[in-house]
């Protein structure tokens, strides 16, 4: 490759779930953080292996389902009690049972549509159309029946040379250099 591409990391291949569970757990235990492991399907164990910590999604789930019961809670409150206080059938302004559907569904329907948009947009930082690894040889092989793992080159510890000399200790199928695509420039737009 030419030397004016930057290069995003260093890529291995394997064939089998144990090599990649054992070259995540190397790559971990070698004090590399930023690496990630590509698998064509979810892999037991494999965040143990890569010490992931849990998401943090969940918080977000919880404080957007609670705060739909509050608002629905509070919105019915104001308006049958408050703004416009009705008598029907002998009840009281605020019959908690008769308000609990509406609670329950505003609160699913914040939790959920909140937790979409966290996890694509905050977590994922989708969309991201550039991404270095997509047309790669490296990412077709391990979305069909390969098993893969890249150490980039943001890594505090990250050196090409021993990269990829730890890489190849691993014994992999295949190595590869995986280099940040080229900036397009659209003259139309500017």
């Amino acid at each position: 490759m030419s030397n004016d591409k930057k290069l995003f990391g260093v890529a291995a291949t394997f064939k089998t779930p144990d090599e990649i569970i054992n070259a995540a757990k190397k790559v971990t235990k070698s004090g590399y953080t930023q690496f990630d492991i590509n698998t064509p399907y979810p892999v037991h164990g494999m965040d143990s292996a890569m010490k992931i910590k849990p998401s943090k999604l969940g918080f977000v789930t919880l404080i957007m389902g609670l705060s739909g019961a509050v608002i629905a809670l509070l919105l019915m409150y104001w308006t049958m009690s408050v703004d416009y206080p009705l008598v029907i059938g002998g009840k009281p302004f605020f019959a908690l049972p008769a308000f609990i559907p509406v609670t329950f569904e505003l609160t699913v329907l914040l939790a959920t549509v909140s937790t979409v948009v966290a996890m694509i947009a905050l977590f994922f930082r989708l969309p991201d159309n550039k991404h270095p690894l997509h047309d790669t040889d490296y990412m077709k092989s391990v979305s069909a029946d390969k098993y893969g793992v890249v150490i980039e080159s943001n890594d505090a510890k990250f050196d090409e040379k021993a990269v990829t000399e730890f890489l190849q200790s691993l014994n992999p199928i295949k190595i590869e250099l995986i280099y940040y695509p080229p900036e397009e420039n659209y003259p139309i737009f500017q």
